[in-house]
């Protein structure tokens, strides 16, 4: 992840996901009862239908509200003064007060959601349980997550088929995600939320430049890895990483329980980075059948990379053989 400037941005285009925060004024609640709870959510669901935004995720917390949203015709900003602006008005007139009830303009954070979709729902549903509100996020009222369990708590505009098309179906999925979501935060999610300052984009190297393009020259929409000179195949990746660790295809896409397998975890990583491939793409090549188990261990690897020298070299003499493979043909 990396930051793209030191000031806050207000990126927008179709097609984009945004992790949204909003606080209180001086950390003043902005829910005082559950009638203002449940007001918010029904302008929630103004957002779907009026400006065709889609919620993923929603935590609505005493102080402050998390929202997953993703915008396939743009127009963040306009849903989001409609929320902010009506929901202060009906606050202010209830609870007979008024001024401004949010701290400034909310806080927009553009991920890469091929790759960090889950760790910010993740992020988001644990909320309640990090504040020391429950200790078990499927007895907090007033998340998604209870929506996602029981489909028939959750509101009909709540867009649960996006997050849970990447587990398996039926009840087995259902048992994924949640074993998924109680799981603890990647280090790399923990460590951005963290910070003092969130930077406005969470994504890899290839996303953050391609959106410092689309915001600076306001280029033709496309994904970061068609603009690839060199995108080796992904069945070449993984071939390359077997034969460097000395592994067959089969011992490369085994996993057995308490081993690690770096090998394996490492063509996934070089998939993303170097290919760019969708998780569900490199899943299926590695003979893995949950999305969220390539998502982190891309991010694990990614973690090594940059902590560990050795791996990082591991890494680097990978993809200098995958390049000189091209360069001979």
């Amino acid at each position: 992840m990396l930051p793209i400037m030191a000031r806050p941005l207000r990126i927008e285009y179709p097609g984009a996901y945004y992790h949204v925060m909003n606080r209180g004024l001086s950390r003043r609640h902005i829910f005082i009862e559950n009638q203002d709870r449940k007001g918010f959510l029904d302008l929630i669901g103004d957002l779907s239908r009026l400006w065709k935004v889609e919620v993923y995720a929603y935590c609505l917390m005493d102080t402050h509200v998390h929202l997953l949203l993703g915008t396939p015709l743009g127009g963040l900003s306009r849903a989001m003064r409609h929320l902010d602006g009506i929901y202060t008005q009906r606050f202010n007139r209830a609870h007979r007060r008024d001024g401004p009830l949010f701290r400034g303009r909310y806080k927009a954070i553009l991920i890469d959601a091929e790759e960090y979709f889950l760790s910010v729902a993740r992020y988001i549903h644990q909320n309640p349980v990090k504040a020391g509100l429950v200790s078990n996020m499927d007895h907090y009222r007033w998340s998604s997550h209870q929506g996602y369990v029981d489909r028939k708590k959750g509101p009909d505009w709540l867009n649960t088929e996006t997050l849970l098309s990447r587990f398996s179906r039926g009840r087995m999925g259902l048992g994924e995600y949640q074993e998924y979501m109680h799981a603890p935060l990647e280090k790399e999610i923990a460590e951005y939320y963290s910070s003092q300052y969130y930077k406005p984009v969470l994504g890899g190297k290839e996303f953050v430049e391609w959106v410092m393009e689309k915001v600076g020259a306001k280029v033709e929409e496309e994904k970061p890895e068609s603009r690839r000179v060199f995108r080796p195949e992904l069945e070449e990746i993984v071939e390359a990483t077997a034969r460097y660790y000395g592994k067959t295809m089969g011992e490369l896409k085994k996993r057995r329980r308490g081993h690690e397998n770096e090998a394996r975890g490492m063509a996934m990583y070089l998939g993303r980075r170097l290919g760019g491939y969708k998780l569900t793409e490199i899943g299926r090549a590695l003979g893995v059948g949950k999305y969220s188990t390539v998502s982190s261990a891309c991010l694990v690897m990614k973690e090594r990379v940059e902590r560990d020298r050795r791996v990082a070299r591991r890494a680097k003499q990978i993809e200098q053989s995958l390049s000189k493979g091209h360069r001979r043909i």
